[in-house]
């Protein structure tokens, strides 16, 4: 708005330059190209009007607008109802500008108004007046007003062949957006000539491009937005909001390697500082496959106190993480993640990571927190209890089956869960195999165990009957071999029957 009220200055000094021009009662008029003036009364001023208009526009050039406004309220008091036509429009003119110098545009407007009404002025000048009068209607917030003025103005000015000035394009474009509801579709075509005028010019005013910008916003048309953006962009690169648009732009019309690329340069740029900027980029790197450079990014953001490292944030630095097969730098940020959640959500990632990373004895602390905390759908609480029976089994060794039975209890209760029963029983059935095996074996040894005591034991007594014909008590050597061998065959071959039913019990025991 700033802008606009220096230009609406700019353009109002020029008009008080033209009208000193009219002071002089035997010169011409300076004029903007005009198509034809209509015939009527003098466009002369009087003399004595000429002079007093001539010591008012010397005083607003001194930026003396309080004495030129009262020169000219006197003029109208002493001479009001007795000056022609043209020196009354034209007395109205000036002071409408001085009031305007002042930043009374209530008063400006009237003054202008006034003077439009004497129907004194040449047509171009009426015309001029027209363009003030919308400039300050759009001041004023009179947007339907100014609407009106300005399309009267151009159409005016195409039809007598001049040049429209881009900022009437651009106050066009402005007070359609400023309407309720706002005419987005009607800003279109102003707001594009207004852009197009100003790239013909030496400097690009930036307001123009922003209200395009807006305009394409508006109506969902990204496809020019981002052409537009991406010239924006080249005129002023250091503006951050232009990245983010664009790639956002480039993002709603599926093209998210370009909308990628620009964070990316962005980014290196050293533009892109708030965290859901930095998450967004961090997103787009996991997305195109490059979790480690989103990873050591999110890192660095964290640790330089741009991004938060909150829960959530954690999180999603061990996934990319974890997506890069970096469960060594996984684990420890899921785990102080895992610390301040309220359910088991977490712990169940945790021990899924560990799993992964053959840290069985941690996975299963860590789906045992899961399953205890709860919380979790009925899909991740069933693969929970299916990774806990998975980080059990792996840490058994050949013959331990508590732990055996300890997973497959685990196994059992993911048995209640839909999405993992089919893999549970697939365990159950393949640990009940196991320590069926392991039985067999067990009773295999224990019978070729039995076996190989009743021979000694046959032996025994055969060295015993030997020595009777030889009529000869035993060594104590042999007395000693042949006792001890006795006592263990005697032991092995007293528990077998009591053994195998204790087995079959721990078995019954792994079934439940």
């Amino acid at each position: 708005m700033t802008e606009m009220r220096l230009k609406r200055k700019t353009t109002l000094l020029a008009a008080v330059a033209a009208m000193a021009l009219c002071a002089v009662p035997t010169g011409a008029l300076a004029q903007a190209p005009q198509c034809a003036e209509e015939d009527g009364p003098s466009k002369t001023l009087t003399t004595a009007v000429a002079r007093v208009l001539q010591d008012v526009f010397a005083q607003i050039q001194a930026e003396e607008y309080q004495p030129a406004l009262a020169a000219l309220n006197d003029l109208f008091a002493s001479r009001g109802s007795t000056m022609p036509g043209y020196d009354a429009a034209t007395a109205y003119e000036l002071r409408g500008q001085t009031k305007t110098q002042m930043e009374d545009y209530s008063g400006a407007l009237q003054d202008f108004q006034r003077a439009l009404d004497t129907n004194s002025l040449p047509a171009s000048r009426n015309n001029t007046l027209r363009y003030f009068i919308a400039q300050l209607q759009f001041q004023e917030g009179r947007y339907q007003q100014a609407i009106a003025g300005l399309n009267r103005w151009i159409q005016s000015a195409r039809a007598c062949g001049q040049n429209v000035d881009p900022n009437a394009y651009y106050l066009l474009a402005a007070a359609y957006t400023q309407i309720a509801p706002p005419n987005y579709r009607a800003a279109l075509d102003p707001a594009r000539r207004a852009v197009d005028a100003n790239k013909a010019q030496s400097e690009p005013r930036k307001s123009y491009f922003d209200l395009l910008n807006l305009v394409y916003s508006e109506l969902g048309d990204n496809p020019n937005r981002s052409a537009l953006l991406e010239e924006m962009i080249n005129y002023w690169p250091g503006t951050k909001g232009y990245w983010t648009q664009l790639s956002g732009a480039y993002s709603q019309t599926g093209q998210d390697r370009d909308a990628f690329s620009v964070l990316e340069v962005a980014y290196r740029a050293g533009l892109l500082t708030t965290e859901s900027e930095l998450l967004t980029l961090v997103q787009y790197y996991s997305f195109f496959d490059n979790p480690y450079r989103g990873g050591v990014l999110l890192e660095r953001e964290m640790a330089a106190g741009n991004v938060d490292r909150d829960q959530d944030n954690l999180v999603l630095l061990s996934q990319l993480w974890s997506q890069a097969r970096e469960h060594k730098r996984s684990i420890p940020i899921l785990r102080e993640a895992a610390r301040g959640a309220e359910n088991g959500e977490l712990y169940y990632r945790l021990g899924q990571v560990l799993l992964a990373d053959e840290q069985y004895a941690a996975s299963q602390t860590a789906l045992e927190n899961a399953v205890r905390r709860g919380g979790m759908d009925r899909e991740d609480t069933g693969d929970a209890w299916l990774l806990l029976g998975t980080a059990r089994f792996n840490q058994a060794g050949p013959a331990d089956t508590e732990i055996w039975a300890n997973a497959r209890r685990a196994f059992v209760n993911a048995q209640r869960y839909q999405t993992a029963s089919t893999r549970a029983s697939q365990w159950i059935t393949y640990i009940d195999a196991v320590i069926q095996t392991h039985r067999d074996g067990i009773a295999l040894e224990r019978r070729q165990e039995q076996e190989r005591c009743v021979e000694e034991l046959r032996r025994l007594d055969q060295n015993q009957r030997i020595r009777d014909l030889q009529n000869r008590e035993p060594t104590a050597e042999e007395l000693a071999t042949e006792t001890q061998t006795r006592t263990q065959c005697e032991a092995v071959l007293g528990i077998g029957e009591e053994e195998e039913g204790g087995d079959d019990d721990a078995a019954s025991d792994a079934q439940e």
